[in-house]
């Protein structure tokens, strides 16, 4: 029987693999085959109330545990389409795939959906983008996944909600630049320059950031993604513009300049063939 079927012996179904979740005994009765679907009625049923995350984390981890990469794909697959075909709505359901998956390109994945999936607010736009960056500042324990996705999301209005990240404490920034691979993209270089404006200190590990994004590709995009995606015919991303990735060197120039050494200068102009 699909998701989408929203009669009653479905949600009687969802409800029951819910609480199973939900039971500390009854969980471990969960068997491989059910526990994809019961990790999407879990999320869904829970998602809206915020002290119910952790829980939902836990959870997470034994779905892990039980089920190969695969399954946990599909699982999440299915959960888009749920939430797409209901505008967003459910989109919290997508947390513990985003913060408990082990596999980083999932968890990525997840992230990504999440950032565009998340139903608009009555003052927030960018419902889960906002959600996301705040879970980057306030627990330590989210994954460098949260910050790559929304990175790659190569859309300069995501700025302003990780710009508040140029504000945490100088280690836990460093570990952080030290462990993503941010999309090599417009938005990625201005925020990571930006936290070398915020954080000189950290001009080394920032370095060595620069010079793997800059082998990554040979251009630089600029563009604008629709948010929500369901909200539109045709979801597609509308570029500004691109630079060869000689050409965006000098951009970078007035940042690097004032507070890079000249070896460190010189290791970037190498790297971006300017």
């Amino acid at each position: 029987m699909g998701l989408f079927q929203d009669n009653f012996s479905m949600l009687s179904e969802l409800e029951r693999l819910a609480a199973m979740v939900q039971d500390p005994v009854r969980v471990q009765e969960i068997g491989a085959e059910e526990w994809p679907l019961a990790m999407i009625a879990c999320g869904l049923v829970t998602c809206n109330d915020p002290e119910r995350l952790q829980d939902n984390l836990t959870a997470y981890e034994i779905f892990a545990a039980k089920v190969a990469p695969a399954g946990r794909k599909g699982s999440l697959a299915q959960l888009v389409r749920f939430i797409t075909a209901r505008k967003g709505d459910g989109w919290r359901a997508l947390l513990p795939y985003t913060l408990a998956e082990p596999e980083p390109v999932l968890s990525r994945t997840a992230a990504m959906q999440l950032a565009t999936l998340a139903q608009p607010g009555a003052t927030e736009k960018f419902t889960g983008v906002a959600e996301l960056a705040r879970l980057l500042k306030s627990a330590e324990s989210t994954p460098p996944t949260v910050a790559e996705a929304l990175l790659s999301l190569s859309d300069l209005r995501v700025l302003p909600y990780l710009q508040p990240l140029y504000d945490l404490p100088a280690e836990r920034l460093a570990a952080l630049i030290s462990s993503v691979n941010p999309a090599p993209n417009h938005l990625s270089y201005t925020w990571v320059l930006g936290v070398l404006a915020a954080q000189p200190e950290l001009a080394e590990p920032i370095t060595c950031l620069l010079e793997r994004m800059a082998v990554a590709t040979t251009a630089v995009i600029d563009l604008v993604l629709p948010i929500p995606t369901w909200a539109y015919e045709k979801p597609a991303p509308q570029p500004l513009h691109g630079w060869e990735r000689a050409e965006y060197f000098p951009r970078m120039l007035p940042v690097v300049s004032a507070h890079l050494s000249q070896e460190q200068i010189s290791r970037l102009r190498s790297a971006f063939g300017a």
